[in-house]
């Protein structure tokens, strides 16, 4: 049996785990933590074969759990941000899944950790991650992970210029070239230090550092030229920022 525990603050993902679950028998659910102490305790008290691991939980991020275990299980880290997989994949993740996940998606996940478990364990593998784990930054963002082909890559956010909408995706802009991030413009806007960046229309955040000049669109907004050359433009309901900003 493959004795697993699922860790998420939210009842309704822990309900979809124990769901997809329903369809492997070698599974033992040994039962379900919503925080990051509790599952402190619960690993370590009942030492499973496997967790399913959000990152974003009350009390400690899923990182920090790791740096608090005795010994560690195989992981599959289950969130709403894709801006942790390198870092889980650092940390020895089997796999990360991103929500909303599918079943079929769900099913590749659990194919690599039935090939893991046929592997022996290494001992020393706690003691190299121990070491090597950094709990992610708890404040506005400083990478974002971006998928370039069959590679993650870190983009600094010192190094993005402007951020534009693409459908249900934000495309990040920097000097060299443009990411696709999974995230959506939304949720970069609140996790974008707003010292450095602001909002400017509905589908565009643009770095304050990266604006060369403004000028007026006569329409009660602005158009914006960045140090790359780009014009952005500031709708009417946005203008106030940029507004006082200028001295």
């Amino acid at each position: 049996m493959i004795r697993t525990l699922l860790i998420d603050d939210e009842p309704p993902a822990r309900q979809l785990l124990r769901e997809y679950l329903g369809a492997y028998p070698q599974v033992e659910i040994l039962g379900e933590a919503g925080s990051g102490r509790e599952a402190v305790t619960r690993i370590n008290a009942e030492a499973p074969d496997l967790v399913f691991l959000d990152v974003q939980m009350p009390g400690l991020t899923g990182f920090e759990v790791l740096a608090q275990l005795d010994r560690l299980p195989h992981l599959i880290f289950c969130t709403a941000y894709d801006t942790y997989a390198v870092e889980a994949f650092e940390a020895g993740a089997v796999d990360y899944l991103l929500k909303p996940y599918t079943q079929a998606r769900f099913r590749k996940a659990m194919d690599r950790v039935l090939k893991r478990l046929q592997d022996p364990p290494d001992p020393a593998r706690l003691a190299a991650l121990a070491q090597q784990a950094q709990p992610p930054n708890t404040g506005y963002l400083e990478r974002l992970f971006v998928r370039a082909g069959d590679r993650v890559l870190p983009v600094d956010v010192q190094n993005v210029l402007w951020v534009e909408a693409a459908g249900d995706y934000a495309r990040l802009h920097t000097a060299e070239a443009p990411y696709l991030t999974s995230l959506r413009l939304s949720t970069l806007a609140e996790r974008l230090d707003p010292d450095r960046f602001v909002r400017v229309h509905r589908s565009s955040i643009v770095a304050l550092p990266a604006i060369q000049h403004l000028t007026s669109d006569g329409d009660g907004g602005y158009v914006l030229t960045l140090t790359n050359r780009k014009r952005v433009r500031v709708s009417r309901s946005y203008a106030p920022v940029i507004r006082d900003l200028i001295t």
